[in-house]
């Protein structure tokens, strides 16, 4: 039995996608180390890296149409090896959503209230995702569309604003970066921003229809791409070789927005709609955790779960790491161990076993 009963539409789904690859707006900061000015073509090789990877996800989900990767797995690996893969699950989905959590509590601690303590911005952004994913997928998916169509203009309106202060041979030179470092970087945005859509094995069974899910998904991803690709190509432009050494090179390049003295200060822009933009793709997190957590134990519901989960994530979130810089360090090196399996490997190895075993039988299919 699915611990959901809401249904969202392609459309819906496509802007879900797209939304929540916009979340990571922030963290192609973590890339600016490795391959500074390239950064905007390691977006696109992990854009062309990332299609293959989320359409597993896509083919996985639409092959056990009505259920989420919990039901699958133990369809797939049987009862006991099934939930041990599901966990496996819950603790990327645990881990990630207290990422994006102290994401935002640096974000306000660093550049907006200095003085006000970590705990309390952790914990009032816990909750307030607490809150939309009680209200349900439904409600999330209903006010996507307006969160997608507000960050593009927002995006485009502070690059049109940069465009006259742009130095385009920034870029140059081409092809500079080390082989081993350009690998790298694709691998860690083709990870953070891309493949964490993986969270949308727990949404994919929601879906009133998925003949065209595939193709609504990676138009999402591509969407949320060129905002990507937007944020590294200005910021490279604005900031040339300086790229490296701001904290939140996005805030530092809209600061030189001064047009006659009335256009100042658009960092403050930049501050609502990646908190907006974090909000979204960290509720969905939260829902994915909740729903899973929910699935393996057996509850008919994920609400009673959710606030004990909530608190759990609000002490992850303040203990998983001391600083963005370590934030950094250990999404470029330990995130390489923790997350490849599970992102690359494992829904696409779930989708050859039920291929070769014919899964699922007649009588699944129909019960779904």
């Amino acid at each position: 039995m699915n611990v959901e009963r809401g249904k969202i539409n392609v459309t819906q789904l496509f802007f879900c996608v797209t939304g929540f690859v916009e979340g990571s707006v922030l963290l192609v900061n973590f890339a600016v180390d490795m391959t500074k000015s390239q950064t905007w073509m390691a977006v696109l090789a992990s854009i062309a890296v990332a299609i293959p990877v989320i359409y597993s996800y896509v083919a996985l989900a639409t092959r056990f149409p009505g259920l989420n990767v919990i039901q699958i797995n133990d369809i797939v690996y049987g009862p006991i090896l099934g939930k041990l893969i599901s966990l496996y699950y819950i603790f990327f989905f645990a881990l990630t959503f207290s990422f994006n959590n102290r994401d935002i509590g640096e974000l306000y601690k660093i550049f907006i209230m200095p003085d006000a303590p970590m705990i309390f911005f952790l914990a009032a952004f816990a909750v307030t995702c607490a809150y939309a994913v009680h209200k349900g997928l439904e409600p999330l998916a209903r006010v996507s569309h307006i969160i997608v169509a507000i960050s593009f203009t927002v995006m485009l309106l502070i690059f049109l604003l940069l465009i006259d202060i742009m130095d385009f041979s920034n870029f140059l030179p081409l092809f500079d970066v080390p082989l081993i470092s350009f690998i790298h970087s694709v691998h860690v945005i083709t990870a953070i921003p891309f493949c964490e859509s993986i969270a949308f094995l727990m949404i994919f069974g929601s879906l009133d229809k998925t003949e065209k899910a595939a193709k609504y998904v990676i138009w999402g991803l591509i969407s949320g791409g060129f905002i990507l690709l937007n944020v590294a190509v200005r910021n490279t432009a604005v900031l040339g070789n300086t790229v490296t050494i701001w904290t939140s090179t996005s805030f530092e390049s809209t600061r030189l927005i001064d047009i006659g003295t009335v256009l100042t200060r658009m960092d403050l822009w930049i501050g609502v709609i990646q908190t907006i933009l974090i909000f979204f793709k960290a509720s969905l997190l939260l829902y994915a955790l909740a729903t899973s957590v929910a699935q393996i134990l057996g509850l008919k519901s994920y609400l009673p779960i959710l606030l004990p989960l909530t608190a759990i994530e609000v002490i992850l979130s303040a203990t998983v790491y001391q600083s963005p810089v370590d934030h950094a360090m250990t999404t470029q090196n330990a995130g390489i161990f923790y997350s490849t399996p599970l992102l690359y490997f494992t829904p696409a190895i779930t989708l050859l076993i039920a291929v070769i075993r014919k899964l699922p039988k007649s009588k699944r299919r129909k019960r779904s």
